[in-house]
C-alpha cells in the first residue's frame, strides 16, 4: 500500500507541475479586470482564457484509445496519457477594441493604446494600456488605468491522466480516467474524471469476420475537468487615482474568498479501425468533438460607486459596504473553437506491445490539433 501511494504522488506531482505551467500561473494577473464593470470583465475575462480553454477541451477528447480492438471479457488495461493540445497562433491575440467595453452604468468608454493583445497563450509582454472612463453629472472622469496582461508564452495545453479499460461483454469495453485532485497554491485545487465506452463492430458484419488482422468499432467518452485558483483584487488597487477615495476597510478579510471556478467538459464520438499485428498496431478514427466551459469567478470584488455628496471630495469612492461590493460577479460560458459548429476530427497512431507492456503515439487533426503519448499495461 505504501509503495502506490508513493507512486500516486509522483505522477500527482508530474501532474501539478503540467497544469500549472500551462495555464494556473497566469491567474493571479486577472484581478485588474474587475476594475471597470462585471459586464466588461466578463468580456476580457472570455477573450483572455478562451485559447487554453479551447486547448484543454481538445486535449479531453483524445487518449480514450490505442486500437480498435475492444478488450475480451474481464481483460483490461491501465495507462499513463499525456495528450498536448497546440494552440493556432489566430488564437494567441486578441482585438479588446473590437469586446465592445464601456457604454453601461459604470463605464461610459474604454481607451486602449493598441488593437492587439495576448490571450493566456500568447507572447509574455504586457498587453495595451486600458484607460476606463465613468460620467459623472455631464463630467468624464478617469475610473482605472491598467495594462491588459502578458501571456505565458506557451501554446499548448498539458493533459495528462490515468485511463482504465475493462472489458466485460459481446466486446464491449468500459473505460474510465481519472486525475488526483491536486492542491495548486494557496487554495487552489484541480482534478478531472471521465468515463468511455467502446463497442467492437466486426462482429455484426459478417465479411469482416474473416479478416483476422482488421478491428472496426466504435466509441464515446465524456471527460471533465475542474479547477479553483486564487484571485486577488483589493480596493487598494484604486489608490492613486485622484477621482476615487479608498475608504479604510474595516473587515481586512472581506475581500479574502475570492476565487476563479473554471470547469472544462468535453464529449467525443468516433469510429476506429485498427490493422492490429503480433508486435505493432496502426489505428486511426473520425469523429466529433464538442467542448463546454463554464467561468465563475466567486467572492466579495469592490467596485466604486458615485458620491453624489462628494463627501471624500471626489466624485467616486469604494468600500468594503454592500453598495460598494459585488459578489459572485462572473457566470459565463466560453464557446469552442467553432463556436456552435461540432467538426469533424481525424486521428492517426500506432502502438506497440511488448508483452503485456504498450506504448503508442498518436496524431489529432482539427483546429486545435493534438499530439498523444502513452505508456501501459494491457492483458487480453
Amino acid at each position: 500500500m505504501k509503495k502506490k501511494n508513493s507512486a500516486l504522488k509522483v505522477i500527482a506531482m508530474f501532474i501539478m507541475v503540467l497544469l500549472s505551467t500551462s495555464i494556473y500561473g497566469q491567474f493571479s494577473q486577472l484581478g485588474p479586470f474587475m476594475a471597470g464593470s462585471a459586464d466588461d470583465a466578463e468580456k476580457i475575462f472570455g477573450a483572455y482564457i478562451s485559447p487554453y480553454a479551447n486547448g484543454i477541451g481538445a486535449g479531453l477528447s483524445s487518449g480514450w484509445y490505442n486500437t480498435a480492438k475492444p478488450h475480451s471479457t474481464l481483460g483490461f488495461d491501465l495507462t499513463l496519457t499525456l495528450n498536448v493540445a497546440i494552440i493556432p497562433t489566430a488564437d494567441k491575440t486578441f482585438n479588446p477594441q473590437s469586446l465592445g467595453l464601456g457604454g453601461n452604468d459604470i463605464v461610459s468608454r474604454v481607451d486602449f493604446s493598441g488593437t492587439s493583445s495576448p490571450t493566456a497563450a500568447g507572447k509574455k509582454s504586457a498587453g495595451p494600456e486600458a484607460v476606463y472612463y465613468t460620467e459623472v453629472n455631464g463630467t468624464e472622469y478617469e475610473l482605472a488605468r491598467f495594462n491588459l496582461p502578458k501571456g505565458s508564452g506557451f501554446g499548448y495545453t498539458l493533459n495528462p491522466m490515468i485511463q482504465a479499460g475493462l472489458g466485460i461483454y459481446k466486446e464491449t469495453e468500459i473505460m474510465v480516467r481519472y486525475s488526483p485532485e491536486l492542491s495548486l497554491g494557496d487554495g487552489g485545487k484541480v482534478g478531472l474524471w471521465g468515463v468511455g465506452l467502446k463497442h467492437g463492430l466486426k462482429q455484426w458484419i459478417p465479411f469482416l469476420k474473416r479478416i483476422p488482422i482488421f478491428e472496426m468499432s466504435i466509441m464515446g467518452g465524456y471527460t471533465k475537468l475542474y479547477s479553483t485558483s486564487d484571485i486577488n483584487f483589493q480596493p487598494s488597487f484604486y489608490e492613486g487615482n485622484s477621482n476615487i477615495y479608498v475608504v479604510p476597510t474595516v473587515n481586512p478579510d472581506f475581500y479574502s474568498d475570492q476565487e476563479m471556478n473554471l470547469d472544462i467538459s468535453n464529449l467525443t464520438a468516433n469510429l476506429l479501425i485498427s490493422v492490429d499485428l503480433p508486435v505493432i498496431c496502426f489505428y486511426g478514427g473520425l469523429g466529433i468533438s464538442s467542448t463546454n466551459t463554464n467561468l465563475q469567478l466567486n467572492g466579495n470584488f469592490p467596485f466604486p460607486v458615485l458620491d453624489p455628496l462628494e463627501q471624500y471630495g471626489t466624485p467616486m469612492y469604494v468600500d468594503d459596504s454592500p453598495n460598494s461590493t459585488i459578489k459572485n460577479p462572473i457566470d459565463i460560458t466560453i464557446k469552442n473553437s467553432d463556436g456552435s459548429v461540432t467538426k469533424p476530427r481525424y486521428n492517426v497512431g500506432f502502438r506497440l506491445k511488448m508483452a503485456v507492456i504498450t506504448i503508442h503515439f498518436d496524431y489529432t487533426y482539427a483546429n486545435y490539433s493534438i499530439a498523444t503519448a502513452g505508456l501501459g499495461v494491457s492483458l487480453r
